[in-house]
């Protein structure tokens, strides 16, 4: 069988969209689930070529047999115009990830999609190409005889450990970067123990976080394509085990991986704050970047979230990873419960006075499965004829103060008031902390890189 497993546009300009291009690992890994059955798989990342239009996508679907995309929210209207075509010219299509996992009825509203697979696809998609009458997989949804069924739930993965390794000989490595550094990603956990308001992590997960060792995430950080300089590790909780990061610190610098790789991760504010000597080690073992989920600079908002964090330890937090070598990432969202515009343009002002070294922001969005999408529905915040479908990426939702056009011209100053700001981003005292510090070694490594691509790729635009 000839497989064709598609990676669909995301919000390619617009938040981290603008400063990094990521390697589509959940297909990577899907491959190598299967890549002991004699399938052909091909994989189409179209974020890392932008070339295909209708005519050009018909013609390279019609040569599989079966078409597979990833299908996150803020992608489900590219991914329906893919399904359409497929459906034009008789390839089968199945449909995985957070979207239809979170809203499976989909496939009953939109003929055009022939299969779902619910939760995690390593195993569903194995079976499927090995030929399982659809009956007795769990985990999937399909169309037969005019109906849909949808089957019982598939167990999620006990031990990661035994997840096969990526097959990252399916895509070039040039497209990717993070800031313009070549990169790649690794996952070392799946899930977040947590129940923030507004993620639909949790409710993929049903609540459960697993990790993987600290040998087998060495294990796949050996595999890593030879060019790459930086690897961003998915993780929504990188850091929540204390334990685990310090070994795998030390693994790193045991088989001298930070020789030829730098790192960056994702983390809570307060599992920063609290560990000291946990930021010390992951500094010297190679780690340039915290990606913070900040979310808000009003305590009252983060409690609203169920964020459940201190926005004290913030500042603590920044400063222990400035002290360390460590540039911070913070993420923002606009229009909290809670929040007028005046609370949000103080929030902007206060990025800068914590000296963040970059920012994303985006508008509060009430994502399928989440209790903000409950609360919002249940009181009118999105619009009656809202649909998924027809999302522009837009802001979704009004809050008691502030209106869809509020939020989505607060989302559009964010960025010119941080990043347009070259007195703040060029000639503060955090770009001369990253010139003369020398525990900011890697960035003269990367400095000139950095400097002509945010010129002529952001500045200049």
């Amino acid at each position: 069988m000839k497989v064709l497993l598609i990676y669909p546009p995301y919000q390619v300009g617009r938040g981290m969209g603008k400063v990094m291009c990521s390697p589509p690992l959940a297909l990577l890994t899907l491959a190598g689930a299967v890549q002991d059955l004699n399938h052909e798989i091909e994989i189409l990342d179209m974020n890392a070529d932008n070339s295909y239009g209708n005519d050009e996508l018909e013609e390279k679907i019609k040569h599989f047999d079966l078409v597979g995309i990833t299908c996150m929210t803020n992608a489900f209207r590219f991914v329906l115009k893919i399904c359409k075509i497929a459906k034009r010219i008789n390839v089968q299509t199945i449909l995985g990830g957070f979207h239809p996992t979170l809203m499976p009825s989909i496939i009953d509203e939109f003929e055009c999609i022939d299969m779902i697979c619910r939760g995690e696809g390593e195993q569903t998609f194995r079976e499927l190409l090995e030929g399982t009458p659809k009956e007795k997989i769990l985990g999937l949804s399909y169309r037969e005889n005019g109906s849909v069924k949808h089957n019982s739930e598939r167990p999620y993965v006990k031990d990661l450990n035994t997840l096969p390794l990526p097959n990252n000989n399916l895509v070039m490595t040039k497209p990717y970067h993070y800031l313009w550094v070549k990169a790649w990603v690794c996952e070392t956990s799946r899930g977040c123990p947590f129940n923030c308001s507004f993620c639909c992590v949790t409710q993929f997960h049903h609540g459960r976080y697993r990790t993987k060792t600290p040998e087998r995430v060495i294990k796949e950080l050996m595999r890593i394509p030879p060019a790459t300089k930086l690897v961003f590790f998915t993780d929504d909780n990188y850091c929540l085990s204390k334990k685990r990061v310090l070994r795998i610190c030390e693994l790193i610098k045991k088989y001298k991986i930070h020789k030829k790789l730098m790192f960056v991760c994702q983390s809570r504010v307060d599992d920063i704050a609290n560990n000291p000597d946990m930021v010390e080690a992951m500094s010297k073992a190679g780690f340039i970047c915290v990606f913070l989920g900040i979310e808000s600079l009003k305590q009252m908002s983060i409690n609203i979230m169920n964020k459940q964090y201190s926005l004290k330890n913030l500042r603590k937090a920044i400063k222990l990873c400035h002290k360390n070598g460590i540039i911070v990432f913070g993420s923002f969202i606009v229009g909290n419960i809670g929040e007028t515009v005046e609370d949000t343009w103080n929030t902007f002002k206060m990025m800068k006075i914590l000296e963040l070294d970059f920012m994303m922001a985006s508008p509060i969005t009430p994502f399928p499965g989440t209790p903000l999408y409950d609360e919002a529905s249940k009181k009118g915040w999105i619009p009656e004829d809202f649909k998924w479908e027809t999302w522009d990426l837009s802001a979704v939702m009004k809050t008691p103060d502030m209106t869809r056009s509020d939020i989505q011209e607060l989302v559009d100053e964010s960025y010119e008031f941080f990043y347009k700001d070259l007195g703040y981003m060029a000639l503060s005292r955090k770009s001369f902390r990253m010139l003369y510090n020398h525990k900011f070694w890697w960035f003269r490594k990367v400095a000139l890189s950095f400097l002509l691509n945010g010129l002529t790729k952001y500045y200049l635009k």
